[in-house]
């Protein structure tokens, strides 16, 4: 029964840990994304 939980419990701290990751890359990419657009914007001025 121990080796049960402990596998659940490897899994949901896998799995959290990918969220997280793929939290920080959508804000990431975000950012890019908006620094690219006040490049372009600045250079239509």
């Amino acid at each position: 029964m121990d080796l049960f939980w402990s596998g659940l419990v490897r899994r949901a701290s896998d799995h959290t840990r990918n969220e997280r990751r793929s939290q920080f890359s959508k804000v990431f990419e975000k950012a890019i994304g908006d620094i690219e657009m006040q490049k372009i914007s600045k250079n239509q001025l």
